[in-house]
Parts: C-alpha cells; structure tokens; sequence
C-alpha cells in the first residue's frame, strides 16, 4: 500500500515565502469582496431612490450588478424625458452616471478574479476561469499587483460614487 501524500504534508512543503503569497492574495481576495459588498449596496440603494418608491428594494433586493447598473442608467437617461424631477445640472448628472457605469465595469473583473480557481506556487499565480458556454477553462496568469489595483479602484469608484449622489437631487433625502 503506497502513502497519499495529505494536506499536513503538503504544507510542510511549502516555503514561507509561498505561504506569505497565498496569504496576501486572500488578503486582496476578502479586501475585493468588502469594496463591492459596499458598491452592491450603494447601487440597490440608488435604484430605489431613483425609482422612488419604498417597494423599490424589494425588486432590488435579489438583482445582479450589471441589472442594477443597466436599470438605474436606464432611469438617469429617461428622467427628464418622464417628467421626472430634475437631478439637477446635466453634468453632474453625466458624472453620477459615469460613476454607475464605472461600478459595473469593475464588477466584471472581481467576477473574474473571485469565481476562477487558484494554482498555487511561484511569484504570481494562476487561475482556471471559465467563460459561459465554453466546453473548457482557461488559465490566466495573475499577478499580486492586479488584486491590489482592483481592490484600490474599487473603493475610488464607491468613494466616486458616493460623491456624485450628492451632487444629484432626490438621491440623498433632502437634496
């Protein structure tokens, strides 16, 4: 009977540099989820402002981001043309709506990088993607950097994002 080599052994294998790697990229990993737990919110939360009423969050409440985001530029385009209030002046208005796209592109890549599978070892790592009604993965080479950018343009476009509601009215009760 030959050993299979366990978890427990396998680790001992491992260098520190290499446990330091797969701990930095969780580290970016859970730092990604947090940014777009906070955009996903921040983007329910504008849909139902600009639908305007309460029932909103309920539609809302079970929606993809790339629903979200089409559905509320959808509303910000046919605001004036629905005899909606005004969001005010229209390049704050196109701001407002640059920064909800600008979610949705961002929203794409974390898919990416939180849905495929890791290869461990080495300075950057790999990744197994699957695209939607391909018979095969992919492997793509990921390097630290990019989890550490999309992590940082992430939370500039919340942050972006926050900004450009208050520049718009009826978003924010009171503007």
């Amino acid at each position: 009977m030959s050993e299979v080599e366990g978890p427990s052994d396998q680790k001992e294998q491992e260098s520190p540099a290499e446990d330091e790697l797969v701990m930095a990229r969780r580290y970016h990993l859970g730092a990604i989820v947090e940014a777009s737990a906070t955009m996903e919110m921040t983007l329910r939360a504008i849909f139902a402002a600009l639908l305007g009423t309460p029932r909103a969050a309920v539609v809302a409440g079970g929606q993809p981001v790339r629903w979200l985001v089409d559905n509320c530029v959808a509303m910000i385009e046919t605001n004036d043309e629905v005899r909606g209030p005004s969001l005010g002046d229209p390049e704050k208005v196109a701001r407002f709506r640059a920064a909800i796209q600008r979610c949705g592109e961002l929203y794409g890549k974390r898919n990416q990088l939180l849905h495929g599978a890791w290869l461990e070892g080495g300075p950057n790592f790999s990744q197994a993607i699957s695209r939607w009604r391909k018979p095969r993965s992919i492997w793509v080479e990921v390097q630290m950097d990019e989890l550490d950018g999309l992590c940082r343009e992430l939370n500039d476009a919340v942050n972006e994002l926050m900004a450009s509601i208050y520049e718009v009215k009826g978003i924010i009760s009171g503007t």
